[in-house]
């Protein structure tokens, strides 16, 4: 008996060992990725990550959410060992159990490594222009809920009225009318506080493209980078900020090197980290541009659990 413990302690020390050797920090997208189209984690795909967490693996959240976004929708039980919320723009280390106090206090022991902020006369020009173009948009905070003024209530309502043949994904979807019913904290004006990314969105690509066009216009007087999860929407953050550059920030403190990162994820905001992971992997309902460029992809789609599915057989492999 006391043979058979043994040997089982020593295959599992082994496997241990293979996995370490080839993967020592996971880096996850969350929408169109770790998420299902109604925002949900799976319990298969929780509990694999923490037995993974288990063996010394460090999980990575790399989201267009904000850290607070990111807390709405994570299970319980569940502490990621960061996170990098707005693409980039805010990096934290998490630091023991972060489940406690609700989706507004779930980071409050982390540490922040980094934290930028848009230039607020960008911020000034992309409103008066966005509500002459007539876009749907979210202000984003560095604290708090995100916000639009209340003169714009009404035109980002309208946005969020879907017709049948929608090209729009339905988790997109739901994020904005969600958006507009509870998270958005309409205001009388400009709050002057840190903002950590600006999000726009339209039904019509048309729209988001002759946006896009203007955006690159105000590219010659200000600084910073551009962002996009979908062909409806496009979001700014500031100069040289992305996914990869917060992962970086995760991986330095942690003493990872990129050659040990298996990242996953769907969209071209992803793209970026794929290019630093030493392990890139493309969800299956992933964008077709990222899914020319990587060789790895997920046997199945985000709704379909395809981040456990390919963990799993990650696991499987060294077993």
């Amino acid at each position: 008996m006391i043979l058979g413990d043994l040997a089982m302690k020593q295959d599992k020390a082994f496997y241990n060992e293979r996995m370490m050797a080839m993967v020592k920090a996971v880096a996850l997208d969350m929408d169109g990725t770790l998420l299902d189209e109604n925002h949900h984690v799976s319990e298969e795909v929780t509990e694999l990550l923490k037995r993974w967490q288990s063996l010394g693996i460090r999980v990575f959240l790399a989201t267009g959410r904000t850290a607070l976004e990111a807390a709405d929708v994570l299970p319980e039980g569940f502490t990621p060992d960061g996170i990098v919320g707005a693409n980039g723009m805010v990096v934290m280390v998490v630091k023991g159990d972060e489940t406690e106090g609700g989706a507004s206090g779930r980071w409050q022991h982390a540490l922040k490594l980094k934290e930028h902020a848009v230039d607020r006369d960008l911020v000034k020009d992309l409103l008066t222009n966005v509500q002459l173009a007539g876009i749907y948009y979210e202000i984003h905070p560095a604290e708090g809920k995100r916000f639009a003024l209340a003169e714009d209530r009404s035109m980002l309502e309208a946005e969020v009225i879907f017709p049948e043949d929608t090209t729009v994904a339905l988790h997109e979807s739901k994020s904005r009318q969600e958006a507009v019913d509870t998270k958005i904290s309409w205001v009388d004006e400009l709050p002057d506080v840190p903002v950590v990314k600006i999000y726009f969105f339209s039904k019509s690509k048309e729209a988001v493209s002759r946006w896009k066009q203007l955006i690159t216009e105000l590219g010659k007087c200000y600084s910073f980078t551009t962002s996009s999860s979908s062909e409806h929407n496009v979001e700014i953050m500031a100069d040289g900020v992305n996914k990869a550059t917060g992962v970086e920030a995760l991986l330095d403190y942690y003493h990872v090197t990129p050659q040990n990162l298996l990242a996953i994820g769907d969209a071209n905001n992803d793209l970026p980290m794929l290019k630093l992971a030493g392990h890139p992997v493309v969800m299956k309902n992933g964008s077709e541009d990222l899914r020319r460029q990587f060789e790895q992809k997920t046997r199945y789609t985000h709704n379909e659990n395809g981040v456990y599915d390919y963990l799993l057989g990650m696991e499987m492999r060294f077993k």
